[in-house]
């Protein structure tokens, strides 16, 4: 496993977590920098980038560094690299993603070309590697004539000693990098829309939650009875993403999601996945359903849907959505939120105010991301234990 053995642990932390754990270690706060954005109005997409070129900057970094010890230890690592990325593959459980993932990396292939390209199937991954050895061979001899020759010395460091390539780099020894750095950039960004959804939707629904009044129960069986919500409630046949229950019997239920006016057939969708009736503690009570999204289809015919429905629709790409969630609450429930009193020039200080004295670790409890990425660890990857130089 020289391949697992040479990708550095700290490469590794950046591949999986969970979600509470990413927090802590991303900084409470700069989460909740995240949280108030999306509050405002802001697109979420806007808020991760940031998170998502760390993350892609630290898994390039443990690839450089990856390549580095390799060309600097094993003499021909270039031509092995193929047979020691199958081996560890071979050899490692796709779910193990902190190994799994470096090995695909370096012959190209991403989650998503393992299933199109291969269908998934271990057997042609040897058929495969032998038509990527010749794409790569015909890439650096096409870099070759376009660009002319080129020399590269890498040095790293290693327990204080440094150390550099056995031969100078080729092209072909650079082909094979930047074919494995794009395929953890892909990895990576492909992953991100899917994880920060799940992570920042429950930061997001508790939050406005919060500071509407509501107070965070753990399930519906709690004992508190009035004023509370609780998150990702399984009762009917779909789960949601929220419930409050302004007192027994008066049940509004949630659905989130970062879905923009492109998507209409999710939205529909949405619209159509809850009943009105749910059944609690033994009796059945009428629940109101209100779906979050960040912007509405150009058309109507979802508004005409939400309507026929009796659904609520709210669009994160207002400002004072917040506000409109409080008014769609008091038409429908009675129910006076503290915000609706709230002059509109104070809003955005009123959200800000409320939502730091929230404990938003708590929307996270029993929840698991595969994500893993922190202010902590990006300070970490300007560390020695793989700091990298390029000597020509």
């Amino acid at each position: 496993m020289i391949i697992d053995d040479f990708f550095p642990e700290k490469g590794k932390l950046v591949l999986t977590a969970n979600g509470k754990d990413f927090i802590e270690r991303l900084g409470v706060e700069t989460a909740r920098h995240v949280v108030l954005g999306v509050l405002k109005g802001e697109n979420i997409r806007t808020q991760t980038e940031p998170l998502t070129r760390r993350r892609v900057a630290i898994a390039t970094g443990a690839i450089i560094y990856l390549f580095a010890r390799g060309w600097g230890e094993i003499d021909g690592f270039t031509d092995n690299l193929s047979e020691l990325a199958l081996e560890q593959m071979d050899n490692t459980s796709q779910s193990k993603k902190e190994s799994f993932w470096p090995a695909q990396w370096l012959i190209g292939l991403t989650g998503k070309s393992i299933q199109n390209v291969l269908r998934s199937n271990p057997e042609l991954r040897r058929e495969y590697i032998s038509d990527f050895n010749t794409a790569v061979e015909e890439a650096s001899q096409r870099c070759q004539e376009d660009f002319g020759d080129i020399s590269l010395n890498l040095g790293y460091f290693i327990n204080e000693e440094y150390k550099q390539n056995i031969r100078p780099l080729s092209w072909r020894d650079i082909t094979r990098l930047s074919t494995a750095i794009g395929a953890a950039t892909l990895t990576i960004r492909g992953s991100e829309k899917s994880t920060y959804g799940k992570l920042f939707e429950r930061l997001i629904m508790g939050s406005v939650l919060s500071i509407l009044g509501f107070e965070h129960v753990e399930n519906g069986q709690s004992c508190k009875l009035e004023k509370v919500f609780w998150l990702s409630d399984s009762s009917d046949v779909r789960e949601c993403d929220a419930t409050i229950r302004l007192r027994p019997g008066k049940l509004v239920r949630f659905d989130i999601g970062f879905i923009g006016r492109g998507n209409p057939e999710i939205m529909k969708d949405k619209l159509s996945r809850y009943a009105n009736e749910i059944e609690q503690n033994g009796s059945t009570y009428f629940s109101q359903t209100f779906i979050i999204v960040d912007k509405m289809p150009g058309t109507t015919k979802t508004l005409d849907s939400a309507l026929k429905s009796g659904t609520e629709i709210v669009q994160m790409s207002m400002q004072y959505w917040a506000l409109d969630l409080a008014r769609k609450l008091k038409h429908r429930l009675n129910y006076d939120a503290e915000i609706l009193s709230i002059p509109e020039a104070q809003i955005n200080e009123y959200i800000e105010q409320k939502l730091r004295a929230i404990p938003i670790l708590n929307f996270l409890n029993s929840v698991n991301f595969d994500l893993k990425n922190s202010q902590h660890f990006i300070n970490d990857a300007a560390d020695n234990e793989y700091d990298v130089s390029d000597d020509d």
